[in-house]
This record gives C-alpha cells, sequence and structure tokens, in this order.
C-alpha cells in the first residue's frame, strides 16, 4: 500500500483555472478577469475586478474604494485558496450583503501569485527558488 500525507488539503493550479473558465462562462457584468502576467514556465497569474471597474472613471466627491486581496504566495498554504475561493463565490452570490459591499467597493483578487511553486509542490519557494515575500522589493536582471 502507499500512503500519502499533506500537510492540508491540496488546491491546486488546475482546480483554480477550472474555476475561474466557469466563472467566466458566466458573463457576470461586475466581474472581470484579466492575465495580470505569465510566470517563468508561462502559467497564467491572474486579476479579477469584482464590482465596478474603477479606473478610467473621473474622481467624484465619494471616490470608489477597492479591496486587494492575494493568496499562495507560498504554495504551501493552501487554505488560502480556499479561502479566496469562498471570498469569489461569497462576491458573486445573490446573497445581500455581498450586493451591498459590490455597490460601494470594488475588490481585485489575485488569487493564486505563485502558480509555478504550486505547481512544482513547492512549500516555500517560487520556481527559481526564491520566497517571494522576501523578493518583491528587488528586481532580478536575468527576469
Amino acid at each position: 500500500d502507499t500512503y500519502y500525507f499533506a500537510y492540508s488539503y491540496p488546491y491546486t493550479y488546475t482546480e483554480l483555472q477550472r474555476y475561474l473558465h466557469s466563472l467566466d462562462k458566466l458573463n457576470l457584468p461586475f466581474y472581470r478577469r484579466e492575465l495580470l502576467c505569465r510566470t517563468l514556465q508561462h502559467r497564467r497569474v491572474d486579476v479579477l475586478l469584482i464590482g465596478v471597474d474603477p479606473r478610467g472613471k473621473p474622481q467624484t466627491p465619494n471616490p470608489r474604494r477597492v479591496v486587494f486581496v492575494s493568496a499562495r504566495v507560498h504554495p504551501g498554504e493552501s487554505p488560502a485558496s480556499y479561502v479566496c475561493h469562498g471570498l469569489i463565490a461569497f462576491l458573486l452570490s445573490a446573497d445581500p450583503l455581498a450586493q451591498t459591499l459590490l455597490r460601494h467597493v470594488t475588490f481585485v483578487v489575485v488569487p493564486m501569485i505563485n502558480p509555478d511553486g504550486v505547481f512544482l509542490g513547492n512549500y516555500r519557494c517560487s520556481l527559481s527558488g526564491l520566497d517571494l515575500n522576501r523578493q518583491w522589493g528587488d528586481s532580478l536582471a536575468w527576469l
């Protein structure tokens, strides 16, 4: 017999892409998925805009508030993907609280910042062996 042990229940890159693809098919007017960038292994890093897109809008006396949410900078923290998935599902639901939030706030969500690390099964680092939480201020010439 073969037994596998995991720190927590996995949430894969493929699972995220399937979920986002299913949301794309709904054609919701207050949801948009954009490509933020591609990773070194050419995987998508998606950014979701949920609510009214605040870009390109003239300034008003009451500017729109924006909440930024990200998950999975560390690939081994799969519970963060379940929280992010639940947040997205809630915001896109018919729940009256979600509808109230979306009238006042735009949510910008990056559900998986380090998809190469997730895909490769790393716990803390990216494809290049770097902890992305410690590298954000320093650019690398070879990138």
